[in-house]
């Protein structure tokens, strides 16, 4: 590979890669943003488990907010067996979850714990499994147990910065609210990632729904600027590239 040449990172969702010059740029943070219902978690995880299934890339999903019985539930009707890349030794799945039942102490329905304290988790997990990808799923939740945005900024920087410093790629999922277009609920995209791609689900008639995906920004990537196709099909989240979404 020449010096100028970015070192590219399989998505593993069958037309993504189309869109983005090949993959995402090794070592970056990607926002996945989207409403609820919009398919982010089946993304990240189909990062996740493709990463170590076909690229021999291990990796480390973090979950802030669903079970892992219900991740393992969910993706298995996709023909993704989670439970049987965590026996290889392929994956790391970190349940942090409220509903954990054993947790640390407890500040409302949240775990309390500070960046620090995940900061050395994630790393002590991504040593474990020689991990090459990170999801952190999901950020929205953070947002809940800081009162100054500028200290959760600086704090998820050095998250961020930390484990990308390990040769990871880390995608983190962020919920964008129902009213108003912030990509989130602290504006993550504008300082921490280097990507964003922004899933939809848009009504666009009584009767059907559209799915679709847009890569809002991508350093360093000659990326598409339309919103673009997307479909949950039986083998999980799939973009079709030449099929601009009817609902935009």
């Amino acid at each position: 590979m020449s010096d100028y040449e970015i070192d590219r990172v399989k998505t593993g969702i069958p037309g993504l890669d189309e869109l983005i010059e090949g993959g995402f740029p090794r070592g970056d943070t990607i926002l996945i943003a989207g409403k609820a219902g919009t398919g982010k978690s089946i993304l990240a995880t189909q990062f996740i488990y493709k990463g170590a299934t076909e690229y021999d890339e291990p990796g480390v999903f973090v979950t802030l907010e669903e079970p892992p019985h219900l991740i393992k539930r969910n993706m298995l009707q996709f023909g993704m067996d989670i439970d049987a890349v965590i026996k290889e030794g392929k994956m790391s799945l970190v349940d942090l979850s409220p509903s954990k039942e054993v947790t640390p102490v407890t500040i409302g329905e949240y775990p309390s714990f500070d960046l620090s304290g995940l900061q050395a988790i994630i790393l002590n997990h991504i040593k474990k499994v020689n991990a090459k990808r990170v999801v952190i799923d999901t950020i929205s939740i953070m947002a809940y147990k800081f009162r100054s945005r500028d200290i959760l900024r600086e704090e998820f920087f050095k998250l961020a910065a930390a484990i990308t410093r390990t040769g990871c790629t880390l995608i983190l999922t962020s919920e964008i609210p129902t009213q108003g277009q912030s990509l989130g609920v602290f504006d993550i995209e504008a300082f921490l990632a280097s990507g964003v791609i922004v899933l939809y689900n848009e009504k666009i008639s009584d009767t059907s729904r559209s799915r679709s995906i847009e890569v809002l920004k991508l350093r360093g990537s000659k990326h598409s600027s339309r919103i673009h196709s997307m479909r949950i099909t039986d083998e999980g989240i799939r973009v079709w590239p030449g099929e601009i979404s009817p609902g935009h």
